[in-house]
Formats: structure tokens, sequence, C-alpha cells
């Protein structure tokens, strides 16, 4: 997810109903209280309100180990603007963990309740503490402590990856034990984890428990995912699957708005990133895939992606917000 779920990323996912929020990549804090450039440059909503420009609120996140440095840069985002902080107890990235970062915390309860303890702390109850977990680091023998421990420190709401660390994203998810930290703490349980389908929201949801879940990887592999599910909730009805036109619509306006600010080499690079998670259930952006990942130019990395449509597609998300509320977030 890093490197593309960006604030260009999160506006064109959020332009049609479907998700209730979003979170930023994370922001790495080691031991120095980081300047406002670093908060905008992940988060450049704090300008604007917060929101991505459909409305959909943005939560800022911090991934770190030390209490007091985390504590600094929460209180340096609430007065940014900020209007949630979630901590990252959940990347599996062995370069992370070697840093004492994401779920290495999960070894040990007493630092995940420390972190966000301190974090709660410093922002008091101006604006809500959130955090993400795993089932563990290598098994799950510590996940009830480790989400308990969430929970005491101050946390209002609790996110579950429904793997361990060393399971990484290998399936299955295990939707099952996160039925079993949501009977366990007394704060509202999000479900992640292999969510491709509506089939997969369904079945997180119901062996899980929980109202709500989490698209991380499925909202890249399939970008209208969440109003497809929203839809359903609202109508009972089930929209079809998204066509190769609309994804390529999606990647051509993802690379229009990087074009903007960033070289082309690097746009080129972001476009076939996001368009690696897209192959990962989808036969026409394989092939799609194997036609241009050799193409280092812009221009010819688009033209492969819309070939043989016709003409240009349009630009999506023109459906305005306005949904009923759902149970969807995003990160």
């Amino acid at each position: 997810m890093e490197g593309v779920i960006d604030a260009h990323a999160r506006d064109l996912l959020t332009r049609r109903p479907g998700f209730d929020w979003a979170v930023t990549e994370f922001v790495r804090v080691v031991d120095a209280r980081l300047p406002p450039k670093v908060f905008l440059r992940h988060c450049p909503e704090l300008e604007t309100g917060v929101v991505t420009p459909a409305g959909v609120p943005v939560a800022l996140q911090l991934l770190g180990s030390d209490p007091e440095a985390l504590a600094a840069n929460a209180e340096q985002a609430r007065d940014l603007g900020a209007r949630a902080i979630d901590l990252n107890f959940g990347c599996p990235a062995k370069l992370v963990n070697r840093h004492d970062g994401g779920a290495s915390l999960l070894r040990d309860p007493r630092r995940v309740q420390a972190a966000v303890a301190a974090v709660h702390n410093a922002v008091g109850d101006s604006i809500p503490v959130t955090a993400k977990v795993r089932l563990g680091f290598s098994d799950r023998r510590l996940a009830l402590a480790c989400a308990q421990a969430a929970a005491d420190g101050g946390a209002t709401q609790l996110v579950v990856h429904a793997r361990t660390r060393d399971e990484g994203y290998r399936p299955p998810a295990h939707w099952e034990w996160i039925g079993r930290i949501r009977r366990h703490i007394q704060i509202p349980v999000v479900a992640n984890g292999d969510i491709w389908s509506l089939e997969d929201y369904w079945k997180a949801r119901t062996l899980s428990g929980c109202r709500d879940v989490m698209l991380g990887r499925g909202a890249l592999a399939d970008p209208l995912l969440a109003p497809r599910i929203r839809h359903w909730l609202s109508t009972g009805e089930r929209l079809p699957d998204t066509q190769w036109q609309e994804r390529a619509a999606i990647l051509a306006e993802y690379a229009a708005l990087q074009r903007s600010t960033l070289p082309e080499r690097i746009v080129t690079s972001l476009v076939k990133q996001w368009l690696n998670h897209m192959r990962y259930r989808n036969d026409e952006a394989e092939r799609r895939f194997q036609a241009v990942k050799r193409i280092n130019d812009l221009e010819g990395l688009l033209e492969g992606l819309l070939a043989g449509l016709g003409h240009a597609p349009q630009k999506p998300g023109l459906t305005p917000p306005g949904a009923p509320a759902g149970t969807l977030c995003h990160v």
C-alpha cells in the first residue's frame, strides 16, 4: 500500500459513495518532533478541512515505538488540524519491524498500551485515537492481550488484520479470530484482511460479527468495490463487476493528477504499482500488466492501458456523494 495510497488515490477512491473515512500512509516517527511539512506531505488534506474533495474524513496515521516521540508528533498533527490519530501496529514489513515499528510491538502488549496511552494523554479528548493491529507477531497467543492493551491505553476503535505478522498476506484470513477480539474488548472493532468481493465482505462480517470492515489492497485491486458494497447494502441489488474501461479511466486520471507535481518517470512507476494490485483478481488487468510492464515512458504506458477501448474513457467518480451511511472505511 505504501507509495500508492496518497491524497490523489484517496480522492479517486472516495469520489463515489462507499467509504466512510480514509487513513493516510503512515508517518514514521523515530525520536524527534517532525516538522509540519512532513505531515502536509503525507496528508495535504490538513489544508482543506482534513477531508477528501468528496468530503470523506481522513485520519492521520503514525508509526513508531517511542511513546514520548509519538506523543509529541500527535500534538504536532493535532495542532496542524488533524481530526483523528491512527497508530500503526500492523505493518508486517521486515525493514519496519527491524527498526522496532509496526507489528514488532505486538510481541509485548505493555508496549502497545504505553504507545497508545502516551498519544491519548497528549491529545486528550480533543481528537480520537485509534489503532490497527494484527493477530500477533509469530503466533496468536497475545492477540487478546494486545487488543485489550490498545483499549486500555485509550484507543476508541481497533482495526484488526486477520493474520499474524509472520503470516503476512498469505491466505486464509482468520476472521473468526477478530470475532474473539470483538467479544473480549469494549471498543468498536473493524475487520480487515482479504476482502476482495461482496462475498468476502459478507463472510468477514459474518465470521467476525463486526459491523464495519476496512478495505486496503482490495480497494486498489477493484477501485469500485466499496461503492458496489454500499449499493448492495442500500438496495439489495448486485452491480456488475468493474470493467476494464472503468479501471483504465481511474489509472489514467491517477496519472493526470500525479504528473501535475511529479516527474513522469515516477508517475509511470506509481501507475504500474496500482496496476500490479489490480491484476491480482482481474484477467484483463493481468494481460495489460504483462503488456506494459517494461514500458518506461508514461505516454506509452497510458497507450497500452487504453488500447482497444475505442475512445478515451470518462473520468471516474461522476456520481455525487450522499448515499446513506454504510459500514466501510479505508486505509
